[in-house]
């Protein structure tokens, strides 16, 4: 059985459902071990990625019974959550992801926003509908933070000696003397093997090292920004991809 191949763009129609207990995932609609559709040795990939959806994680397939049965070898690189009627992908990704603790979607955290022990004060006062703050930013404040006025979050787009410069007006006047409250995005964590072909890449993303399977990671880092790494897995052309994939960058 080979460790992968090059079809990131198999057949997935139709829906499934998990079993977690006994591995067994029922099909309504599917075409498992047909031609062009899930194979002994496929992943499956359970859930929608981007568009809102929700995405559930990577299996290895290890045996068909039907078109509308198969068994997978581990739940270790799902979520855990439970997985009824969902749509779903198959790969001929690297199946060592799945079982690399780092690819599991247990790991996976949403971004959040959190209230940073520091604080500001107004110099001077700042009118509805201006965008640039007078204060002596306190230490640690950065571009991309958020300074809370009216209810609103607003971001930072820069900060100066005097004062902050955000990136939409205050909808709150703000009087000399004002104590300013200021957030962070916190946590967020995803990684995600990708199929990437020279057709699958806008050119503004294309800063691979190399085509094939890459796994692409995103966090937000100690001081709140936001990091894209990527790490070739299997270097290698001719990927095919298509809507039966997972494309990159995934559809918000």
């Amino acid at each position: 059985m080979a460790l992968w191949g090059n079809n990131d763009n198999k057949g997935s129609g139709g829906t499934v459902s998990l079993n977690y207990t006994t591995l067994e995932v029922t099909g309504t609609g599917t075409t498992f071990g047909q031609v062009g559709a899930a194979a002994t040795g496929d992943v499956i990939r359970f859930g929608i990625r981007g568009g809102g959806g929700t995405y559930f994680g990577d299996a290895v397939i290890v045996g068909i019974a039907s078109t509308t049965s198969l068994s997978i070898a581990s739940t270790a690189g799902l979520s855990g959550a439970a997985i009824a009627a969902t749509a779903f992908y198959v790969s001929e990704l690297p199946k060592y992801t799945v079982l690399d603790s780092t690819y599991s979607n247990a790991n996976d955290a949403a971004q959040s926003l959190a209230t940073l022990t520091i604080t500001g004060t107004a110099t001077t006062n700042a009118n509805i509908g201006t965008s640039i703050i007078p204060v002596v930013p306190p230490s640690g404040l950065i571009a991309g933070d958020l300074v809370l006025n009216g209810g609103n979050n607003l971001v930072i787009s820069a900060v100066g000696t005097v004062n902050i410069t955000l990136g939409s007006t205050i909808s709150a006047g703000i009087a000399t003397g004002d104590t300013l409250t200021f957030k962070r995005y916190v946590d967020g964590y995803d990684k995600q093997v990708y199929g990437i072909s020279t057709d699958s890449v806008p050119a503004a993303y294309s800063g691979f090292a190399h085509q094939g399977w890459v796994g692409i990671m995103t966090y937000v880092d100690c001081q709140g920004n936001f990091r894209v790494k990527s790490e070739t897995l299997v270097a290698m052309s001719g990927i095919t991809t298509g809507t039966d994939g997972i494309l990159y960058p995934t559809p918000v």
